[in-house]
């Protein structure tokens, strides 16, 4: 007797031990007995899970599928089954793997059934974003081998040559892994912000501070302003090619001239937010009949055509005597800012 009752507290002090749910049981899922971790997690006592009663701590569409696998069980001496259990301190259900073997007697008759109850609702929810991510990952390599196809296309008929093909494709992919580097932050479940892919351009051309000021740059509007991921690559490559044709052509190519980037967001209707980006050279006359060809073509196309056509964008792009206003007017989520 000494020795059945320190073998009886040696089990109960492993059972107890143990992050499963414990439990024992006899003729078809008939529990004597639960571990102090059922109780803790399901809210039910000991007493209220005996017999039958840890059923009402399983999700009502999950208990037929229990019943079922004890049916199974006798046969197959395993009882397995996946089902939802009730987490009284986050009033919801979690995903539970439930299994059970059963002890036998020197005669191989089955005595009770001893199992354990394991969450794997994280690992689930894991798998189930994996599944998401992988999905999400082959779209955006199809979609951005296209972007590159269409790039390389239409810079061949723009070059004159190897050398200026070179130089303008390299410029060009570098704008668009820096587009992939912002949007790998979307993983995390972080928007790309506009300011960020805004910056992120212009500090490849020119010294900003903190403020976003540089010596011919000011920028103004509120930060964090999220952008969809699908308009990201494109939305950067036109930034891109205003920039570039900037330094060539525009403000930037002379020491008198002025950038300033305005933006700022309204809410059209309820869960109508927009995006209005007002891109404004000073100081450098860029003659209306310039050819389309070099950055300038490529950039006008991306918003004149490709904006509009593929997002919906309201855009203008005006040449005058003293150089360039471009509004791009684009859908953005409904979701909190702060405002710089």
């Amino acid at each position: 007797m000494e020795a059945l009752e320190q073998s009886e507290r040696r089990f109960r002090t492993l059972i107890e031990g143990i992050p499963q749910l414990v439990w024992r049981a006899i003729d078809g899922g008939k529990w004597t007995w639960s571990s102090p971790q059922w109780s803790a997690y399901t809210g039910q006592s000991e007493e209220q899970a005996r017999v039958m009663g840890w059923l009402r701590a399983f999700h009502p569409d999950d208990r037929d599928a229990a019943h079922a696998a004890w049916e199974r069980a006798t046969a197959t001496g395993e009882f397995d089954v996946e089902a939802r259990v009730f987490h009284a301190a986050e009033s919801r259900y979690r995903h539970f793997r439930t299994r059970a073997l059963p002890v036998r007697d020197d005669v191989g008759r089955i005595v009770e059934w001893l199992g354990t109850c394991t969450d794997v609702d994280d690992t689930l929810q894991l798998q189930q974003r994996q599944t998401v991510l992988v999905a999400e990952l082959q779209h955006r390599t199809r979609n951005l081998m296209a972007v590159v196809r269409s790039i390389t296309a239409r810079t061949v008929r723009e070059s004159d040559d190897l050398d200026g093909f070179a130089e303008c494709i390299e410029h060009r992919l570098k704008a668009l892994a820096r587009a992939q580097n912002l949007l790998s932050r979307r993983v995390t479940g972080t928007r790309v912000a506009f300011d960020a892919l805004l910056r992120d351009e212009l500090m490849v051309h020119v010294d900003l501070d903190d403020s976003g000021l540089g010596r011919q740059v000011t920028i103004h509007g509120p930060s964090g302003v999220p952008l969809r991921s699908v308009l990201v690559q494109t939305l950067s490559l036109a930034l891109h090619e205003l920039a570039t044709n900037a330094v060539r052509h525009g403000a930037l190519s002379t020491p008198d001239g002025q950038l300033d980037i305005g933006w700022q967001v309204t809410d059209r209707a309820p869960g109508d937010r927009w995006l209005q980006i007002k891109w404004r050279e000073r100081g450098a006359a860029l003659p209306s009949d310039r050819p389309a060809n070099g950055a300038g073509g490529y950039g006008r196309e991306l918003i004149e055509r490709a904006l509009p056509y593929q997002f919906g964008a309201h855009t203008s792009y005006r040449l005058d005597d003293d150089g360039l206003l471009c509004i791009i007017d684009v859908a953005v989520p409904q979701e909190d800012m702060s405002h710089a």
